[in-house]
């Protein structure tokens, strides 16, 4: 499926000082920079000049390599390329153990890059690599793997070429782009992205965020057309500016089968999307964009993070999570649109043993920010519903396509904006047609998707006219029997608690449990209100009003609009959000208490 994006949205500017030869733009001069290094080298070392161009799948390796061997035959330089992807094993097994037993979902890889890879032929690489290095002036190795430890040493320089998942994803629609290993070649990166979550991101992504470290160059490579090469002081001078600032992930959105057209209203969306039913900032699989002059950078995310872990979390936050951010947000975009299905979350026992994830359970949230008429949301399980038969009724569903009355089963509130719902893992839920929710997850797996077990879609047919999965089992063994209304009322709806106020503002208490690991606040102020990171990152979404803009009191600020969410990072301290706009503004902010 085809990830769309708001053109103007989510640009953070970073101004940092730096010297023109630590970025340059384009690939012609890329290459020039890596004749003229080895020119250079020639000269004064009288042997080859040894790169390594390593990288993320997906990099248009063959547009980079061809106009650097042009440029070498003009430059006189006698230059050979060797790929790296020769040195993998077989990962066909690896992936039929990780991915056969579901159809939906998949067991997480927890292997590395060293694991999957033939270390004869690396040796035999490294071999090769040093006899060339005689005759030649310059040797380029190039692929997923290449600057590995075992070959660091071998290097003069090394490149990193990145590309955001978004990037890759689009591609894989476009051009055919193969799984890790030559001897992959059969299947495509579009024809199974379960593969690719649970077993080549995670290989890469270790790997990757160790090149990173010792890489001289990162190139940022979602256009080859318009790569940007950037030094790794720059690129770490860059990041760690970023995070001492509010920022913006940037969000993207999906047309999904229940989606209606809100979003595509207040968003500079294509017209072509089918609708507007979901955004998403997911750690892993966003990106940031950052404005350095008259340069825009897109960077995954998870680099920023790894840059600067402690400067975003904070120490607790880092602690407790190892690191990970612990957030998803969605935008659900139902306005005239339909029904989510009914669904329900793993606990994180359940997510390590049946998927080898990390052991934290997956809990949700929804705030309502819009609503038409007959807005509602489901949550929980009806006071006299009889568990047994609701799970008979929902398989004989699937195995019909008989519909029937689910709202015997689950429990429904009617909604409107400003409602706040605490979703607890095990507790079945949907959110109904005609609102527009803000989902606060809190959520750290490597399957971005998250674990979303379907008992009840409506017998409706998906985007692509197919049927979507229905997770019978998954659901009933994770599924919470004494979550019932009169339960849900008491300690999923809670009632709004004062915690300070002022001339023109409160924050209030919205959401909190102690099963939970995050607390939801609302900010609501005419004018300015005052907050404090105090060592935890905040998130805040502008839920009510045009405009605010949140500045720290030391450093640059960032003007959030409407609807959008931004991260303030623990290094910030005491900020303001200021109303530029008219009327009340509200802002919901989330935390790790």
């Amino acid at each position: 499926m085809k990830i769309y994006y708001s053109a103007d949205e989510a640009e953070n500017v970073v101004n940092v000082e730096f010297d023109e030869v630590d970025l340059k733009q384009g690939i012609e001069n890329l290459v020039k920079y890596i004749i003229e290094s080895a020119k250079i080298h020639k000269t004064n070392r009288k042997r080859a000049c040894f790169f390594a161009l390593d990288g993320y799948l997906g990099i248009e390796w063959e547009r980079i390599l061809k106009p650097l061997e042009e440029l070498s035959e003009v430059e006189d330089l006698k230059m050979k390329t060797m790929d790296f992807s020769q040195c993998y094993k077989s990962l066909d097994k690896i992936a039929q153990k990780c991915l056969s037993k579901e159809k939906s979902f998949g067991y997480v890889y927890s292997g590395k890059i060293i694991d999957v890879l033939d270390k004869r032929s690396v040796k035999r690489l490294k071999k090769d690599a040093e006899k060339l290095g005689k005759t030649l002036d310059l040797l380029v190795i190039f692929g997923p793997g290449t600057a590995i430890p075992l070959l660091r040493r071998l290097y003069d320089q090394i490149f990193y070429f990145d590309i955001t998942r978004e990037s890759l994803f689009n591609a894989s629609l476009v051009r055919p782009i193969y799984f890790l290993g030559s001897k992959n070649r059969g299947q495509l990166l579009n024809q199974n992205f379960r593969r690719f979550y649970y077993v080549d991101s995670q290989i890469l992504d270790k790997h990757k965020r160790r090149v990173l470290k010792y890489m001289d160059w990162y190139v940022e490579c979602n256009n080859v057309n318009e790569i940007k090469m950037i030094s790794r002081r720059l690129y770490y001078k860059i990041l760690s500016k970023l995070a001492e600032k509010p920022f913006r992930i940037k969000p993207l959105y999906y047309p999904v089968v229940w989606g209606g057209n809100f979003l595509k209203k207040i968003k500079r969306l294509p017209e072509e999307m089918p609708n507007s039913g979901q955004a998403c900032i997911v750690p892993d699989e966003n990106s940031v964009k950052i404005r350095l002059g008259n340069v825009l950078l897109e960077i995954p995310f998870q680099n920023v993070l790894w840059a600067n872990r402690k400067k975003i979390l904070g120490e607790y936050v880092d602690r407790k999570f190892n690191g990970a951010f612990p957030f998803v947000y969605w935008y659900d975009d139902q306005i005239d649109g339909g029904h989510m299905a009914i669904q329900v979350h793993p606990n994180g026992k359940y997510l390590k043993k049946h998927f080898n994830e990390r052991q934290i359970r997956q809990d949700e949230s929804y705030y309502i920010i819009s609503t038409g008429p007959g807005a509602k949301t489901y949550l929980g399980l009806q006071d006299d519903a009889d568990v047994k038969e609701f799970y008979m009724k929902a398989r004989e569903s699937e195995r019909t396509g008989k519909r029937f009355d689910y709202e015997k089963y689950v429990n429904y509130i009617w909604t409107k904006p400003g409602d706040y719902f605490l979703i607890p893992a095990g507790t079945v839920h949907a959110s109904g047609r005609n609102q527009f929710v803000l989902e606060i997850d809190f959520e750290i797996c490597a399957y971005s998707p998250g674990y979303t077990f379907h008992i009840y879609d409506y017998v409706r047919p998906d985007l692509d006219g197919s049927l979507r999965p229905i997770h019978l089992k998954h659901a009933f063994n994770v599924l919470k029997k004494n979550r019932r209304r009169k339960w849900v009322l008491a300690n999923l709806a809670q009632q709004p608690k004062l915690l300070r106020s002022g001339d023109g503002w409160a924050e209030y208490l919205i959401g909190k449990r102690r099963d939970i690991c995050f607390e939801t606040r609302r900010l609501e102020f005419s004018k300015m209100i005052e907050d404090n990171t105090n060592g935890r990152f905040h998130l805040l979404t502008l839920v009510e009003g045009e405009k605010v803009l949140v500045k720290p009191k030391k450093g640059e600020g960032y003007v959030l609009e409407f609807p959008d969410t931004l991260i303030v990072s623990s290094c910030v301290g005491e900020y303001m959000i200021e109303n530029l706009g008219e009327g009340m503004c509200k802002v919901v902010k989330a935390l790790i208490p």
